[in-house]
């Protein structure tokens, strides 16, 4: 799909709008002009020939027909035709200003004139193309007269005729306005400079929109499509608080895929779920994801690695104060940290205490050996990490999981961000499994989802209503 394609069909309303508005400015214009009629009488010009005359004869005077013609066109025009005219029908103007109402024109190789009278009046109109037809006529005759008289051929006759062929009628439909031509060349116009803005705007615009983008410009398979809740602050589980919602079945979905990609030969059950930047719904996403999974019979644990921001515990509304970095640290056991959740069989492992040096816990050989460890004990092995574009904490998580899930905000986030965490993984070996389009369709009012700045933070203790109080969905 070409960049101006795209433009329009993500921006086709600015070219309707710009149609719509081009046609009505267009219409609005011709209602000012004032609606001109025009008038039109024809004259025959033949020079010498008669009944006897020979075909020769009859080609030569048709020939010197059309040779007057050429100079009487620009004749009709003059004040010699136009001042006569004038002073019959007692006007109130210039021989130059009726000039630009008059007109004159002949078909290429013919002998008939056109002669076209233009007026706000339609009455007006045709009596001034009979007048000036008449006085056109007199005047040729009187030049050719005095042309006989100064060559001393007076009364021999000049052989050349004007005979009004078709007197003008009074016109019924005014040729000014031209208000259908008018308006069609108006919605063109609108229509060319809403392409124009729309695919301004399209270029302008680096947010990612929607799972086409995704797939067209990064070529990911689009595991799932997350629609936009207002409330997801509030109710980040959904498949627990509204089981039947159009946003649980998409998390469901999104379930079926990633085992439909498991079941391959080349399949992955160890999956790290991350983002480009913070509030892209991907902590959300992998606590769904995970609740999914487990419904579905399957042995599931879910890992925060998330230590800096960690909000895992807080969306699942467990204690997360003792976890994973307790536990690389040597501080924990992993049976002592691992918290089960429902009644499906699903593990949670909480970030634990934050700790100073997250990227060192998360790149140690520690780390790599818990996720083979649970890997046998699970049949999908979920690990949330810190945005990519924030820390290199998701690249070094990526290294020890066997496939990444990437998680793209629609409407939020940028293509640079997506191309440099895609550019990120891949630098360190990583596979992209597929991504995650949320917060799509269209949305009223203000939400929740607001960036936070991803840098270690003080350690907070205590229960996890305190820690509810400072989380906030990654």
């Amino acid at each position: 799909m070409t960049p101006l394609l795209k433009a329009l069909l993500s921006r086709w309303y600015i070219v309707v709008a710009g149609i719509l508005l081009g046609c009505a400015a267009a219409m609005a214009l011709s209602a000012t002009v004032t609606p001109q009629y025009r008038a039109t009488t024809k004259l025959w010009v033949s020079v010498g020939g008669d009944a006897e005359s020979s075909a020769l004869e009859l080609a030569q005077g048709s020939n010197a027909a059309q040779q007057r013609i050429r100079s009487y066109l620009d004749l009709v025009s003059q004040p010699i035709v136009l001042e006569p005219v004038i002073e019959e029908l007692g006007m109130s103007t210039s021989a130059d200003a009726l000039a630009r109402a008059v007109s004159a024109t002949s078909p290429t190789g013919s002998v008939v004139m056109e002669v076209s009278v233009t007026s706000p009046d339609p009455q007006r109109a045709a009596a001034l193309a009979e007048a000036v037809a008449r006085s056109f006529t007199e005047v040729v005759q009187q030049r050719l007269d005095a042309n006989a008289n100064a060559d001393g051929n007076a009364g021999a006759g000049t052989g050349v005729t004007v005979t009004e062929t078709s007197p003008p009628t009074v016109p019924t439909t005014p040729t000014e306005p031209r208000t259908t031509a008018n308006a069609a060349l108006g919605a063109l116009a609108g229509g060319a400079v809403g392409v124009l803005a729309a695919f301004l705007w399209w270029s302008l615009d680096t947010k990612v929109r929607g799972r086409d983008e995704i797939q067209s410009t990064w070529d990911l398979a689009v595991l799932g499509d997350i629609g936009f809740d207002q409330e997801a602050t509030k109710r980040p589980l959904i498949l627990r608080d509204e089981r039947a919602s159009v946003r649980a079945e998409a998390f469901r979905s999104l379930r079926t895929n990633v085992q439909f990609l498991a079941s391959r030969p080349e399949g992955a059950r160890t999956v790290a779920v991350t983002s480009s930047r913070p509030s892209e719904g991907k902590t959300t996403t992998i606590a769904n994801l995970a609740v999914a999974l487990a419904e579905g019979g399957l042995r599931t644990v879910v890992i925060d690695a998330d230590l800096r921001r960690p909000n895992l515990a807080n969306v699942m509304g467990v204690e997360g104060s003792v976890g994973l970095s307790d536990l690389l640290i040597g501080r924990a056991e992993l049976e002592d940290v691992l918290q089960p959740w429902g009644t499906a069989g699903l593990q949670l492992l909480p970030a634990g205490t934050i700790p100073p040096n997250p990227s060192e816990l998360l790149g140690s050989p520690a780390f790599g050996a818990l996720i083979e460890a649970v890997s046998e004990d699970f049949d999908y092995v979920l690990v949330d990490t810190p945005p990519l574009g924030s820390v290199s904490d998701a690249a070094l998580v990526s290294a020890s999981v066997q496939n990444v899930l990437l998680v793209v905000a629609s409407g939020r986030v940028r293509r640079a961000d997506v191309s440099a965490s895609i550019e990120a993984l891949r630098t360190v070996g990583s596979t992209v499994q597929g991504a995650v389009v949320t917060m799509t369709r269209s949305r009223a009012g203000k939400d929740r989802y607001t960036e936070y700045a991803y840098s270690a933070q003080p350690v907070v203790r205590g229960s996890a209503q305190r820690m509810r109080k400072r989380g906030s969905t990654a």
